[in-house]
């Protein structure tokens, strides 16, 4: 059997949960998009020795990985206009100085400080959503603590007696309530806006350019309908002798938009994942998938298969990528969980502040069905009840998750590609559940064409050889473009290395197999 035979038998059916935005795809219709930049001086100076070359062809013959990619070209989408205007601002503050003096001095810093509130709110929409929540949080403080200045005061007609064992008493009440009420509102409006705010702000992958990188996608969809996999087989001996082929199939993604799509970590341009199939002997091993930086593996026999027409099984797993990640996963699920995000303590403190104020207001809440889940909570954990993990799993009322964490939406209940079987019995996330409703309800385009276009990897294009970044670079590690299939992140003071799954696959499978047991 063929290579291209043999990656077309394991090849996987790969389910998308049903608001995904991006599909795998071709390597060449995104560089037709892409502007090409150099992040280091190695770098620059291999650029000028390349000037005239078509992209296409230019990055597979670049030594150095001091390069980077820019899907989307708009500067004033993203930090690049804080750079522009700040120093258009401290030219035009010297100029004003310099010529006019200190009238003319203070009307520019005036007119610097209107443009950055203007550049502030405009550069990305999640700026916009904070402001009106914030000033809301603002008035109803102001509005709870006004009422102690009369208590403070001389109140005629009023004994003393009345003011601090009768209104004194009812205005403590209904403040500790007004209290409550605005910090579930601030918890709930405000602060989760907060980290996607600071991200947008030192990003060069906005919400913006999320938006403006799923326009351009889309008009890539018109002319490229087919999705796309690049497959690449391995063969390699252990120590007992036992004959190894590794079928590995790398998927293409424009954008990871994870932080709109499903409150996740970071966005970035370009994204690369991957599905491998181990064949120890001729025969199916294991199914090895990738997860951001990280990975799973899943015993064969356990896999999920595709079913054929006649009711039977086939060598086709199903796997599942998660919105916006695009991580894969062996099973369909919704992952809320800050453990494998590795969260720092500022992250896990917050989790767990979120998860106390919200626990006190159904704790306090004049609705009885909120009382009654925070007693039982408080009955069943009892001194635990302030643990660290207390508040992960609880639900309010409204069966709304009281604590907001990352998702990892991986439901498969959207667009599905490859072998078309009985696709009805695969399995798939229909939940009606609050995270679904809220996370899925965005339009899409999807590709018009089912099955998989395969691309071989054996020999490997000239684009393989490009060690930079497949998106743009920013200063955010985390919200930079990713490197290649082949290429692992570069570190600092360290040259480029292979990725361990490109170059020892065995390795990768050994590393995985440690992790799982």
């Amino acid at each position: 059997m063929d290579d291209l035979a043999l990656l077309e038998k394991y090849e996987p059916v790969l389910r998308f949960a049903k608001s995904e935005r991006f599909f795998p795809m071709a390597v060449e219709p995104y560089l037709e998009w892409c502007y090409f930049f150099a992040s280091g001086p190695q770098g620059t100076a291999e650029l000028f020795s390349h000037l005239n070359e078509p992209l296409i062809y230019k990055i597979g013959r670049l030594n150095s990985e001091q390069f980077f990619l820019r899907f989307v070209n708009k500067p004033l989408y993203d930090f690049d206009i804080w750079i522009w205007g700040g120093g258009i601002s401290l030219v035009g503050i010297a100029a004003s100085w310099f010529f006019g003096g200190m009238v003319w001095l203070e009307i520019a810093i005036a007119i610097s400080l209107l443009v950055g509130l203007i550049i502030f709110m405009l550069a990305s929409p999640i700026r916009l959503r904070i402001i009106p929540p914030f000033l809301a949080v603002i008035f109803f403080s102001v509005l709870a603590f006004v009422p102690i200045r009369f208590f403070l005061g001389e109140i005629p007609y009023v004994s003393l007696a009345v003011e601090y064992f009768v209104l004194l008493p009812i205005y403590l009440l209904i403040l500790f309530y007004l209290l409550m009420r605005i910090l579930k509102f601030y918890i709930e409006k405000v602060l989760p806006e907060g980290p996607g705010l600071a991200m947008d702000m030192l990003s060069q992958a906005t919400e913006k350019i999320a938006q403006e990188s799923y326009k351009q996608y889309q008009q890539i969809l018109e002319k490229h309908q087919q999705p796309v996999y690049y497959g690449r087989i391995a063969r390699e001996k252990d120590k007992e002798e036992n004959e190894w082929t590794i079928l590995q199939y790398h998927f293409f993604y424009a954008f990871n938009d994870w932080r709109l799509a499903a409150n996740g970590m970071n966005h970035h341009e370009g994204d690369w994942e991957m599905v491998a199939v181990y064949l120890k002997n001729d025969k199916p091993y294991a199914l090895l998938l990738s997860q951001h930086g990280a990975g799973n593996i899943e015993p064969w026999e356990s896999v999920i298969k595709a079913i054929d027409k006649d009711g039977k099984e086939t060598t086709h797993p199903v796997v599942y990528a998660a919105l916006g990640s695009h991580a894969n996963y062996s099973k369909p699920d919704v992952i809320r969980s800050p453990s494998m995000y590795k969260p720092g303590r500022v992250q896990r403190f917050l989790f767990w502040f979120d998860g106390l104020v919200h626990y006190l207001f159904l704790l306090f809440n004049p609705n009885q069905k909120a009382r009654q889940i925070a007693l039982k909570e408080l009955q069943a954990k009892h001194a635990h009840v302030l643990a660290e993990e207390a508040f992960v799993t609880l639900k309010d009322e409204a069966d709304h998750y009281i604590v907001s964490l990352p998702l990892e939406i991986a439901s498969g209940d959207g667009f599905r590609v490859g072998f078309q079987g009985d696709n009805l019995k695969e399995r798939v996330l229909k939940s009606s559940s609050y995270l679904k409703r809220v996370m899925s309800d965005r339009g899409v385009t999807r590709p018009k064409v089912k099955e998989w276009k395969r691309v071989l990897l054996n020999p490997e294009p000239d684009w393989v050889q490009y060690k930079g970044l497949w998106g743009v670079k920013s200063l955010l590690d985390d919200e930079s473009g990713p490197p290649g299939p082949k290429w692992d992140r570069t570190k600092k003071n360290h040259n480029v290395k292979q990725r361990v799954r490109w170059s020892k696959p065995l390795s990768w499978l050994a590393e995985l197999e440690k992790l799982k047991h």
